[in-house]
């Protein structure tokens, strides 16, 4: 895959995770005082879509995306790409945790209602700044030249 390939690949990516995320956070912005059971359905669903999205996104960067390109253009970008690859270990750990306590509300659950709704509003701002590293690395491994030593 070159370059180019490569960047269109990674932005439609990204605005995909953005969409789903902005799904979550939309419905978790205004939880419901009546009806509240399929409320919780639909957080559910939206959430599992993001969450499915987003592990299979991390791990396309991961095996055949941009990290090895960047290490490869820009090896003193390795430490960068060592932090993000943590953070998506991180990520998954907070996606996982998020995903047991969604699934263990119920309707009447207000608190703990909240908490993942809290909790997601977190997680989400998390990916968002990742993102924007992932982006900002892209931009600098991509468009940056460092010129030759001959």
């Amino acid at each position: 895959m070159n370059t180019h390939e490569l960047a269109n690949r990674l932005r439609e990516e990204h605005e995909a995770v953005e969409l789903l995320a902005n799904r979550v956070r939309e419905w978790v912005a205004v939880i419901p005082r009546s009806n509240v059971a399929n409320w919780i359905v639909e957080l559910r669903n939206r959430f599992e879509k993001f969450r499915a999205h987003l592990i299979r996104h991390m791990a396309l960067e991961e095996s055949d995306g941009y990290l090895t390109t960047v290490v490869e253009l820009r090896p003193t970008l390795s430490g960068e790409i060592e932090r993000l690859q943590h953070e998506h270990v991180e990520l998954n750990k907070i996606m996982t945790g998020v995903h047991l306590a969604v699934e263990a509300i119920g309707p009447e659950d207000r608190l703990l209602v909240r908490d993942c709704c809290r909790r997601m509003e977190s997680l989400l701002n998390y990916v968002t700044h990742h993102e924007n590293d992932e982006n900002l690395l892209l931009i600098t491994a991509l468009t940056t030249d460092i010129g030759s030593h001959d």
